[in-house]
């Protein structure tokens, strides 16, 4: 999987064969596309990563995947948080916010521990009520619930897709695949 945050676009590479597919995307809102250095920062990570959970809707309803990701799509997200529809602040974001596929990334991995501490070395990393903003975790491709979105800056870091595509996706993916995110 190459991530094209440039483009706005997630391609699926054979080996062999080369691109095979090509999806668009959305991704972290920030107004500095560089990497994400902390949680928070609103950026997409860049780098090479694996893919390291897993998590479907259609699963069975008593597979861990349903049930966690069932419960993920149980949060509402709140405009006053934040969280709003794209192009709409006054609309939360609401549920289902994650939609029927999850695809974890092992971020944080060492270069973005590495890039984190050296940020934190040089005090670009923000400290509230004495506590600094940590690393963060949690960052996937997903689905979403706002399709307006898709196309342009507009998640927390995750990387978005249409649901029809993100469901599309999952044929290409197994624990283990490597996903590559670049700036370009």
């Amino acid at each position: 999987i190459v991530i094209s945050k440039k483009k706005f676009a997630l391609s699926v590479y054979e080996r062999g064969k080369g691109e095979i597919e090509s999806y668009r995307i959305g991704y972290g809102n920030s107004s500095d596309s560089g990497p994400k250095i902390y949680e928070g920062d609103n950026k997409t990570p860049e780098g090479f990563y694996l893919i390291n959970e897993m998590l479907s809707m259609d699963s069975d309803k008593s597979s861990e995947s349903y049930r966690k990701l069932s419960k993920m799509n149980e949060y509402y997200f709140k405009k006053v948080n934040g969280y709003h529809k794209y192009g709409n602040p006054e609309e939360d974001l609401g549920d289902n916010a994650y939609g029927p596929r999850y695809f974890g990334i092992n971020y944080p991995n060492e270069e973005d521990l590495k890039r984190y501490n050296n940020a934190f070395s040089k005090g670009i990393i923000p400290v509230k009520n004495g506590k600094k903003a940590e690393v963060g975790y949690g960052i996937a491709i997903h689905g979403n619930n706002d399709e307006e979105s898709i196309g342009h800056p507009c998640s927390s870091g995750c990387i978005r897709m249409y649901n029809r595509d993100v469901v599309g996706l999952e044929k290409y993916i197994s624990l283990g695949t490597p996903v590559i995110i670049l700036n370009n």
